[in-house]
């Protein structure tokens, strides 16, 4: 358990010589700009991922806590409040490098450079898999990033386009801005193309042209995993 090597010589020890993998970078940056929060330790010197997602992506949660498990020492606990699991990494300043870009006064953004961030294919399946769903009566893709405003949405538009060649519209809702992938001119194909290999077998619905409000796989019950309880936040 994290909590018996807190502060602890070994776990300074075992800091040093960890470092986040290619891999483990492209998963970490599109989590950021999907569901997952960066938290900065109370040296305000380094920071952790959090990830938390609904029960029903279980599955999902279970897959980010296997690509970082050099990095977390708790299985994800169930928060009875939003009906969701959760688990963090341990804290380091090479996250915090990653805070300083995505955070500004402790709130989620958009950096200016974020061409040269987003690249890989992986994080772009991440982000879909956290946010992401399609439309099933055009084929279309839609990205969920109402939490950016206009200002975020136009540098991502323009990652999308100079990065992967995917033309973005911005569209605007009583919910605010996000991003939709149109099927002309072949970019939701496209998308589908660059991040199918990555999406797991549980979140594959998301790509099978269903709208937006459906967001549960059926299937996929409790796997019998005993699993800590959070009562609160």
């Amino acid at each position: 358990m994290l909590k018996q090597y807190t502060n602890s010589n070994w776990l300074k020890e075992y800091k040093k010589s960890l470092n986040l993998s290619q891999i483990q970078r492209d998963v970490l940056i599109g989590t950021i700009l999907g569901d997952g929060s960066l938290k900065i330790s109370r040296s305000g010197k380094a920071a952790q991922l959090q990830i938390c997602h609904s029960f029903s992506a279980k599955e999902y949660v279970y897959w980010k806590k296997e690509i970082f498990k050099n990095w977390v020492f708790c299985e994800p606990r169930y928060h009875k409040i939003n009906n969701s699991l959760i688990f963090r990494t341990v804290s380091k300043p090479e996250i915090f490098e990653y805070m300083r870009l995505f955070y500004k006064e402790k709130v989620k953004i958009v950096p200016k450079n974020i061409s040269n961030i987003l690249k890989s294919n992986l994080s772009l399946a991440v982000w879909f898999m956290d946010d992401g769903n399609g439309y099933r009566r055009n084929n279309a893709c839609r990205l969920s990033t109402y939490a950016f405003g206009l200002e975020g949405n136009i540098l991502l538009q323009k990652c999308l386009r100079k990065n992967f060649e995917l033309y973005a519209s911005i569209i605007r809702d009583s919910k605010g801005y996000q991003l939709y992938i149109p099927a002309r001119n072949g970019s939701a194909i496209k998308f589908r193309n660059l991040i199918v290999q990555y999406i797991i077998p549980t979140m594959k619905y998301k790509l099978e042209h269903r709208s937006p409000v459906e967001t549960h796989m059926e299937g996929t019950g409790y796997s019998g995993i005993k699993l800590p309880l959070i009562v609160g936040s």
